[in-house]
């Protein structure tokens, strides 16, 4: 996480990165909408987009924090070419939960912080059938991501990097 009173320089690279993210999180609004309806796996792909892209490009000093994200992405992708799609799907939701409820610390916005546990009910329902729960989950889930990215959207991109000093590489 970065610390917004300081501005670090930015090259292209920087700008990149915070516009991944930030897309990233946009992305999973509708692929979390979408789940519960979606009999092809587009959501699902959709869903893997958007981790990817938020762990590719993950602004977090510590970097234990930082791998354990993005590994959850990763071996999620792994899980899902190997046929086990739902255990993918756990690790997208491991990764977009994490960095919602990291964002908390920055918007302080109402249910942030329950993101991983709405996506963790909405993951288990979706294993188990329960069509309508899944609805409302992926509802209440989609509409924190919406938020979420609105607030990021409208914040300078340097808030993003923080002090550039500080990351444990």
């Amino acid at each position: 996480m970065a610390d917004p009173h300081i501005k670090s320089e930015m090259d292209w690279l920087d700008y990149l990165s915070v516009c991944t993210y930030r897309l990233g999180l946009v992305l999973a609004a509708p692929s979390v909408l979408l789940l519960p309806w979606d009999t092809a796996y587009p959501a699902q792909q959709m869903c893997f987009v958007a981790a990817m892209m938020c762990a590719s490009c993950l602004h977090i000093y510590m970097k234990s924090y930082r791998l354990l994200l993005q590994a959850a992405t990763w071996g999620g992708l792994m899980c899902a070419v190997l046929g086990f799609p739902m255990f993918g799907l756990g690790g997208a939701f491991i990764t977009l939960g994490g960095l919602c409820f990291k964002e908390y610390f920055c918007f302080k916005i109402p249910g942030l912080p329950a993101q991983p546990l709405l996506l963790a009910g909405l993951w288990f329902c979706l294993a188990v059938n329960l069509t309508v729960a899944a609805q409302v989950l992926a509802a209440a889930s989609a509409l924190l991501f919406l938020i979420v990215s609105i607030a990021k959207w409208r914040m300078p991109f340097h808030f993003d990097i923080g002090d550039k000093t500080k990351y444990e590489v």
